[in-house]
């Protein structure tokens, strides 16, 4: 506040500038989203680089303008989980850096990590060096494709936090203590977070790293590339990170809605969806499914949207819709489903009381990954049964 403003004392009637600051961009934020809305007819995105507790029902922000360093990246899952706080989930930072000149491996990381901002930009100063994946070769173009590709898969999962976000007030991006508020292990834990309550990103960000330290608090966890169970919950473990590939983890107990990922969300939504089942200890899992055209003003406050309610116990996965106000689920297909956590190949797999041929279900053993492929209409409901999947059965009251 002590550069390129007003005087702190200067009078705006009937306040002091120092009083009412920081309420310019937050004033500027809804007439600018009425306007986009009123000439587009559609929901329109404002970005603001200038915002206060409330802006986050009419904007979205960006940290402002960063520096092209290891530090500057770490400091960015800070203000992440901050900003969510401060009720402006869909927040970023300029990947790679602002100013500054970028360094390949640093901006290899930072495409990583960057990917699961949810506001998902690299961006840099005019007259700088391009930063952009291509740049620096194919193999930060193809580890950006890879956990950009991550990020499309999960775009599902992603929008339907923004409405639990949205119609809840929850956080999108939070860190492990809003979670594990009693692990006390978790208060100093900044340099991972949380998409929600399941997945868990743990990126690399210091120099010369293909290892690092990632605490996984006392609970189910699993690789989300293998599909392997974490050995060790409630401790430090030291996980591999080559320069690749940014460690991320899923939650047991949760269902993750997942699609085929394209070039463009246009194209994706056209494309057969998945589920993650991830099993909980308790040989549970749920979750849920937002889902509406992606483009129209006030669907939620005009309930012009569909809801899937997901929900697997001991063996049998349901599929419940709750709402399809607007046919918005009619022509997707859920074909592809992957059940984490399974102790044993299943006997038979029994999708709406017909077995599924053999040829579409695949168990691996070491990983205890079991996937199925299915053509379901996601606007009806289902159930799937995984037949002696357990060594023994308890019971689930």
């Amino acid at each position: 506040m002590a550069d390129k403003t007003l005087c702190l004392s200067a009078s705006e009637a009937p306040y002091r500038h120092y009083d009412v600051h920081s309420l310019y961009g937050w004033a500027q934020a809804e007439p600018t989203l009425r306007a986009v809305q009123l000439v587009t007819g559609r929901r329109g995105l404002v970005l603001s680089r200038s915002t206060f507790p409330g802006s986050g029902q009419w904007a979205g922000h960006w940290l402002g303008d960063n520096r092209s360093n290891w530090t500057d990246m770490a400091h960015s899952l800070i203000g992440m989980m901050e900003f969510n706080l401060f009720g402006i989930p869909y927040i970023g930072a300029d990947i790679c850096g602002f100013f500054g000149e970028a360094e390949e491996e640093m901006c290899q990381r930072w495409m990583q990590v960057g990917a699961f901002y949810p506001f998902s930009r690299n961006h840099n100063v005019k007259g700088a060096m391009d930063q952009d994946p291509g740049v620096w070769g194919e193999a930060v173009a193809r580890s950006s494709r890879k956990a950009l590709e991550i990020r499309y898969r999960l775009l599902p999962y992603l929008y339907t936090l923004f409405f639990e976000a949205h119609t809840r007030g929850t956080t999108v991006v939070r860190p492990l203590v809003h979670e594990f508020s009693s692990d006390r292990h978790t208060l100093g834990v900044d340099d991972q977070f949380l998409w929600g309550a399941a997945l868990m990103i743990s990126p690399v960000l210091t120099p010369a790293t293909t290892q690092r330290q990632v605490y996984f608090p006392q609970d189910a966890w699993y690789d989300y590339y293998s599909g392997t169970p974490v050995q060790f919950p409630g401790e430090k473990a030291t996980i591999r990170a080559p320069r690749d590939t940014i460690p991320l983890h899923i939650r047991g107990g949760h269902v993750l809605p997942t699609q085929r990922p394209a070039r463009n969300t246009a194209a994706a939504r056209r494309l057969p969806m998945g589920l993650i089942v991830a099993i909980g200890r308790d040989r549970r899992a749920s979750g849920r499914l937002f889902w509406d055209d992606g483009e129209s003003i006030n669907t939620v406050a005009e309930k012009k949207y569909s809801l899937v309610q997901f929900s697997f116990v001991q063996h049998t996965l349901t599929g419940v819709v709750e709402t399809n106000a607007n046919e918005d689920l009619k022509g997707l297909t859920l074909a592809h489903l992957e059940f984490l956590g399974v102790e044993q190949p299943p006997s038979a797999v029994v999708y709406l009381g017909t077995k599924v041929p053999d040829s579409d279900v695949t168990y691996e053993a070491a990983s205890m990954r079991l996937t199925v492929n299915i053509a379901h209409q996601l606007n009806l409901d289902f159930e799937l049964e995984l037949k002696d999947i357990w060594q023994y059965e308890v019971s689930m009251k």
